[in-house]
């Protein structure tokens, strides 16, 4: 369904006619980066056999999910410095190369320890849907990268993140789009498993 208005997007869903409201998004939720002991070298901070997952920017795909298994797993030494971040919670990259890795966004599988280039979403401050959520967010990052392509940035600011502007329906509605986006990534990560099958079989066929 089309509509004209400027508070709305162009194409909603049918049965939705309230407008959205544009909020910043310091006004949506609170946020804090993820932290980890100096220095990273130290290999003290590490436990590859006992150690919890440790999730660096790295660690984030490209499907709102993070990697089913991190590169690095911290020691108990380093978790008293380190942020720990609970299962279904919505982080997204800062830092990185701006094709590559600033605005990775994941909605957490699993509980770890979130190092200080990651941005976490702690608490919402209005009714959110977290699928919808990091959907936006993801897009809007997306947006900035466009913006700044060409220039020299390796972080965006928590000062420049404070006046991103996010258009937010009422739940329900957030609920309906969270829900069709979540059947629209799992649709692309089945075609994605056939692709990649049938990339296989080609190659077998060229041996």
């Amino acid at each position: 369904m089309k509509d004209n208005r400027k508070d709305v997007p162009m194409v909603r869903f049918s049965g939705f006619f309230d407008a959205w409201e544009q909020r910043k998004l310091k006004d949506i939720s609170s946020y804090i980066r993820g932290s980890f002991p100096q220095p990273y070298t130290n290999p003290e901070f590490y436990d590859k056999e006992n150690g919890k997952p440790f999730v660096q920017v790295a660690d984030i795909g490209f499907d709102l999910k993070l990697n089913a298994n991190t590169k690095a797993h911290i020691s108990k030494l380093a978790e008293s410095k380190s942020r720990y971040v609970e299962a279904g919670t919505v982080v997204v990259a800062l830092q990185g190369s701006i094709e590559k890795s600033i605005g990775r966004t994941a909605i957490t599988q699993y509980d770890a320890y979130f190092d200080r280039t990651i941005l976490i979403f702690e608490k919402y401050k209005i009714p959110i849907d977290k699928r919808y959520f990091a959907h936006v967010i993801k897009k809007l990052f997306e947006r900035e990268k466009e913006r700044a392509w060409g220039a020299t940035i390796s972080t965006i600011t928590k000062e420049h993140l404070n006046d991103f502007i996010i258009g937010i329906p009422l739940i329900k509605e957030q609920q309906k789009i969270g829900a069709f986006f979540k059947q629209l990534d799992n649709t692309i990560a089945l075609h994605q498993r056939k692709l990649e099958a049938l990339k296989l079989m080609k190659k077998g066929f060229l041996q």
